[in-house]
């Protein structure tokens, strides 16, 4: 059946992106995204793959609203990234987040879930089920200082859900992660999806693409050089390795 408007919530039509140097060294423009187009399904777990310097992160912020496209047109739910309903409906975590670490996880969340307006009498009870989600409700009171990498990662997995996005984006989100990390991350991810969310996430962790993801686009050079189904990945090509070898071999002859 041929997908309608109504189908997407994310859509992606024709974006470039070129950097312009900001000094008179005369240095080339650099064109990180190429007339990119993506449609994403509502209720779908989408990776974004490719090598470093692919283009991945720069597309993320142009969705995001984060980079503003040199040319083309992002809508979020209908709508432009930048009208402010939009915004209190994404949830976003970056590939390195930090937070300050004197602080304690439950004051960290408190501070985000002022910035999205959300009621006094119900802030505390939403601390708790994020950090519920994530793992961390044993933490809450225990100083970031303490934490460890995958315990950051969680945090930051929590810092994006606590205005209850109806879309979540995420930037890298198992990098740097030993395996237990990857499960967790994994699983969350799972229970999320079933609770009806939306990700939109890029890594490199192609093991993990295959086992959670609905879909999944290869960039390569600013370019989507394929965008294809898991179930028609494991089919035609076996694993998700085999399939993005293959990919940005052919997109780099090309």
């Amino acid at each position: 059946m041929k997908k309608t408007v109504n189908d997407y919530v994310i859509e992606v039509k024709e974006v470039t992106k070129v950097f312009k140097p900001l000094d008179f060294w005369k240095r080339e423009r650099v064109q990180a995204i190429d007339s990119v187009s993506l449609n994403i399904e509502k209720g779908e777990i989408f990776g974004l793959l490719g090598l470093n310097g692919a283009g991945k992160t720069t597309l993320m912020k142009v969705i995001l609203g984060l980079l503003k496209p040199t040319k083309g047109h992002v809508s979020i739910l209908g709508r432009p990234v930048t009208d402010g309903a939009v915004r209190c409906r994404i949830g976003y975590h970056s590939e390195l987040p930090y937070f300050p670490k004197y602080l304690k996880a439950a004051e960290i969340l408190s501070y985000f879930a002022d910035i999205f307006g959300l009621p006094q009498k119900t802030k505390k009870a939403g601390i708790a089920e994020v950090l519920e989600l994530v793992g961390l409700k044993n933490k809450a009171n225990t100083r970031i200082k303490g934490y460890s990498k995958g315990m950051q990662e969680r945090l930051g997995m929590a810092q994006a859900l606590i205005n209850d996005p109806d879309i979540l984006f995420l930037d890298e989100p198992m990098s740097g992660l030993d395996p237990m990390g990857y499960k967790e991350t994994r699983d969350i991810l799972l229970r999320l999806n079933k609770r009806g969310k939306t990700i939109f996430f890029n890594s490199h962790i192609l093991s993990e693409v295959e086992r959670v993801c609905d879909r999944v686009a290869v960039m390569h050079k600013g370019k989507i050089a394929d965008v294809r189904s898991a179930a028609e990945i494991k089919r035609k090509y076996k694993n998700m390795e085999k399939y993005f070898m293959t990919v940005v071999k052919k997109a780099g002859e090309s």
